[in-house]
């Protein structure tokens, strides 16, 4: 059976044809079924993704919005009517689909009750986000999830049938599943895998349907099913590029490909950073960074320090002082987390003293403080603050000085100008040098700005902290004595970094003290900054890192610090003194003050459990149990990350698809045909694309002719129509020699019609 050349299979309507079409298509729209479904494969796959993450808690079904959304976005972009009625329409079904959703995970008796508690919880939500508030409900989180899944879901669909642009359809989701899959270590790579498998198969098929709108309009017969078999061939390509990729050898995975990522995402999610303390509910399989925002510091739950640098710094201590390299200090207790009141902001010059030099510099005429200095290099991206070794006094470079309710009160300093990686500074702090004698007569006569501010506690806490806190410090006659019967108290608690996030509407110290019985540091240091509050103790809670000896260089001053030496403890308030720090999590000793009891723990241990002559651990392997109360790490492992070489793959698949589909069109109908058949079909075709199609009327050589005066150097044209002209009306193809000569001439044809296309200027000759 002889095969079907092009002049059989495409054929120009004529005007007199009056053969009725008898298309299935015609009739039952299965091509517009067939699009349908690569795009619900491909938006499906993304909210699978984000279902199974379970970003908050009491997270409805996400399916039933997703593909709600879809079939919406198809019935109305098919519909003949304008977009600026059909949009609003969808936004409106959106609305009642996601309302009718929410209405399912709230708690009430009724349909009006549960509205009310939807009304009420996002006001108070919404009072945290405009009054700088920390807030742990996850309602806002699923609404927020819900609509953009709905519009994700129409626009995409919307884009597809509306605007035929398969780009609009595939970036939104895409993006979404990447940041998504970022953000949820070890979720199985299924859904990238069907989202890069359906995206080649939509690019194809809307070329192939764009190429069918041309050739209805041309009145080109093609065949029916022509999208089938180039469907049929995007596929075996597509399977073949993920088999091979799942089979090519990969390192072990490491947390280089992470850092990159959120490098790349780093000018978004700066922008982004201060509205996270009002998201603090969701629930993120990969725990997220401890401290990284500046003006609140949550109750996290679950967190994971890692080994990424973090800062290096040069100081040389002496056993009294405490090895905190301090950031920050909080000074506003909520239920949820910890916040920073700045009222005023003083700036500094260079080596200038901030405003509370006066008071520490009265408590060293009394041998209770005294400056040190610390050098610091930036690393890990912590440019925002200036640190230091005790409360900040003076710093090398210009800075601010943020103070809260008096200008003695500093609560940090931040650089004046920028700072990245690899930029030194120089900042002099004031530490505490004070005896425990001194401390236990410093009294309580605080000034008011103290008083004010850090005695200030929730009106609906539980009344039991106080209780334990009178408890505990019953035989206790002072506030040093009743700090450290507390400090001894809380270092009972095991440190271990992988405890839930308080329920909703409970108290987060209540719920480590009486019900979790375990944490961290920040749980520690808030537990015994609210219980002191609570018995007239001025305290709040500062951030930093540990100096910890193991990441001291050999026998040198210079220590480098890591996300895992993150740290958090309380500075209580003793007149005359200022602030003095304490030590509640039992994974930093206590803090050797003059006057502690020979046989006490200094400060040079970092770990009571780690013996002198034993060698460092290795961190990064570390289970996950937490050992000696340091966290465990899973950066390292073995295991792969097929996220990279997915999206590598994935983007190497829609190349080749679209240059399969380059060379589907450019080789349609020229099997089965003489070799100068296919030569002077493709030279017609090449006339087209710049602009010289072939008139019916015309004949080859009255082409050739026409191409050789409008395009320069076409003059093989004349050539190769005389040979087409041989082989169709003569039947006398050319032998084997002249092939040569064919070649040649075709070679040089297609270059001067491919200038023509792309409208280059000819080359001069010689």
């Amino acid at each position: 059976m002889r095969e079907a050349n092009w002049d059989e299979i495409f054929q120009r309507r004529h005007e007199d044809d009056d053969v009725a079409d008898t298309r299935l298509n015609a009739v039952v729209p299965w091509e517009e079924w067939l699009t349908f479904g690569i795009v619900a494969m491909l938006f499906m796959a993304v909210v699978g993704s984000i279902d199974s993450a379970r970003w908050v808690d009491n997270m409805p079904s996400l399916y039933p919005v997703g593909f709600a959304g879809l079939v919406a976005g198809y019935l109305l972009a098919r519909a003949a009517r304008p977009a600026a009625l059909l949009l609003p329409t969808g936004a409106l079904a959106g609305a009642t689909l996601i309302y009718l959703q929410l209405l399912a995970v709230l708690p009430g008796a009724s349909p009006v009750a549960r509205t009310d508690n939807m009304l009420d919880r996002m006001h108070r939500w919404w009072f945290a986000v405009t009054h700088n508030g920390i807030s742990t409900d996850g309602l806002p989180v699923i609404i927020l999830v819900l609509v953009i899944l709905w519009l994700g879901a129409f626009l995409s669909a919307w884009a597809v049938f509306r605007w035929r642009n398969a780009w609009l359809a595939l970036l939104p989701g895409g993006t979404v599943l990447m940041w998504n899959i970022s953000f949820l270590r070890g979720q199985a790579s299924l859904p990238l895998i069907v989202f890069l498998f359906g995206a080649v198969l939509l690019l194809m098929r809307l070329h192939v349907a764009q190429r069918e709108r041309e050739w209805e309009r041309e009145g080109v017969y093609y065949p029916e099913f022509i999208s089938l078999s180039a469907l049929h061939a995007t596929f075996w390509v597509a399977i073949g590029l993920l088999v091979l990729v799942w089979l090519m050898p990969l390192a072990d995975r490491s947390e280089t490909a992470h850092e990159r990522w959120e490098d790349f995402t780093a000018p978004l999610t700066r922008h982004l950073k201060p509205l996270a303390r009002v998201f603090v509910g969701v629930n993120s399989k990969r725990a997220i960074a401890i401290h990284n925002l500046k003006d609140a510091l949550p109750f996290q739950g679950k967190i994971e320090l890692t080994g990424r640098e973090a800062v290096e710094v040069d100081v040389e201590l002496s056993p009294e002082v405490a090895r905190f390299l301090r950031a920050q200090s909080f000074d506003e207790y909520t239920r949820d987390g910890w916040k920073v009141n700045v009222e005023g902001a003083v700036p500094l010059a260079p080596n200038q003293d901030a405003p509370s030099a006066a008071a520490n510099d009265a408590a060293a005429s009394t041998g209770a403080r005294r400056e040190v200095t610390v050098h610091v290099k930036v690393q890990g991206g912590n440019d925002e603050l200036l640190f230091s070794l005790g409360q900040p006094q003076a710093a090398d470079r210009p800075a601010t000085a943020d103070a809260g309710a008096d200008p003695q009160d500093i609560t940090r300093f931040q650089p004046a100008g920028n700072l990245s990686d690899g930029d030194e500074y120089t900042v002099t702090g004031s530490v505490t040098t004070a005896s425990i004698e001194q401390l236990r007569a410093a009294g309580d006569g605080y000034p008011q700005w103290v008083r004010e501010r850090y005695l200030d506690l929730p009106r609906n806490l539980p009344r039991r902290v106080r209780g334990k806190a009178v408890e505990l410090t019953q035989a206790a006659d002072n506030p040093y004595d009743r700090a450290t019967a507390i400090e001894k108290y809380l270092r009972t608690f095991p440190v271990d970094y992988n405890v839930p996030k308080t329920p909703d509407g409970r108290d987060s110290v209540d719920y480590f003290l009486f019900d979790l019985k375990r944490g961290y540091f920040d749980y520690h240091a808030s537990a015994m900054a609210v219980m002191l509050r609570s018995l007239g103790i001025p305290a709040r809670v500062a951030t930093g890192y540990a100096l910890d000896p193991l990441a001291r260089q050999g026998d040198t001053t210079r220590y480098d610090l890591t996300e895992r030496n993150a740290f958090a403890w309380p500075e209580v308030y003793f007149p005359g003194i200022g602030w003095v720090e304490f030590s509640p999590t039992p994974s930093q000793p206590p803090i050797v003050r003059p006057g502690t009891p020979t046989g006490g723990t200094t400060n040079e241990q970092a770990d009571p459990n780690i013996r002198p002559d034993e060698p460092a651990l290795d961190l990064g392997t570390l289970s996950a149990t937490p050992l000696a109360g340091r966290p465990a790490s899973s950066a390292g492992g073995g295991g792969r990350d097929w996220t990279l070489p997915l999206v590598g793959a994935g983007l190497l698949a829609v190349v080749l698809a679209l240059a399969a589909a380059a060379q589907l069109w450019w080789d349609r109908g020229l099997r089965g045909l003489p070799y100068t058949a296919q030569l002077w079909e493709k030279t017609q075709r090449l006339a087209r694309l710049g602009r010289l199609p072939a008139r019916e009327s015309e004949t080859p050589r009255e082409f050739a002719a026409r191409l050789r005066r409008d395009v320069p150097g076409a003059a093989a044209a004349g050539y190769l129509a005389a040979r087409y002209e041989r082989s169709r009306y003569g039947h006398h193809e050319p032998p084997a020699e002249e092939r040569e000569r064919l070649d040649t001439a075709w070679a040089s044809l297609r270059t001067a019609l491919l200038r023509r296309a792309l409208r280059l200027k000819p080359r001069a000759d010689g």
